[in-house]
């Protein structure tokens, strides 16, 4: 999990489309609509040179971005929205908008704290391993109905009226955060 928490965006990035394992998701968005926000600032294409990942971010409809993503392994796209919550700032994501997976495929949700400094993007990712450690212990906040997924993800039922007044009242420093990863702006 070292590499993990490293690169935490990466496996987000990679896996909110296909929920794959060691990643934290929602199953239920994490913002209402009053809590979205859209900052132009975040638009643009960001690089995390240790992981090889360029993040594109362009505006969408309404108050969403388009956030395409490259790496030499795999490339995608996601719907994104920028929301608050608390004195804190959060963007989830989520598979793209418009592309219908069938039936039996439910998109998630994954949940990335947010703070844009000039030309550098710090995001971090919830902790795999925190939620790991917690739910073996029973020690999990019962109220985010954390349960471990088949393949071995750890999904949060909860809905948005409990998720963003949690994330609301977390401090700076809660250990449900892993450690930030850090994307610099490339100029086109």
């Amino acid at each position: 999990m070292t590499a993990l928490r490293r690169s935490a965006v990466v496996a987000l990035l990679l896996a909110a489309v296909s929920s794959a394992g060691c990643v934290v998701l929602g199953i239920d968005r994490f913002y209402d609509e009053l809590s979205i926000t859209f900052d132009e600032r975040l638009l643009g294409t960001w690089r995390n040179d240790d992981d090889n990942l360029t993040v594109m971010v362009e505006r969408s409809d309404w108050r969403a971005y388009r956030v395409r993503y490259e790496q030499t392994i795999e490339s995608g796209t996601l719907t994104a929205y920028l929301f608050r919550a608390g004195d804190r700032t959060y963007i989830d994501l989520t598979p793209a908008r418009g592309q219908d997976f069938g039936s039996f495929v439910v998109p998630v949700h994954a949940v990335l704290r947010v703070a844009i400094d000039g030309d550098e993007l710090r995001v971090s990712a919830l902790s795999y391993d925190w939620f790991e450690q917690t739910l073996r212990a029973g020690q999990v906040p019962a109220h985010l109905g954390a349960v471990r997924g088949e393949r071995e993800q750890i999904l949060l039922s909860a809905g948005r009226a409990i998720l963003e007044p949690w994330l609301a009242a977390m401090a700076p420093d809660d250990p449900a955060f892993g450690p930030a990863t850090v994307f610099r702006r490339r100029s086109n």
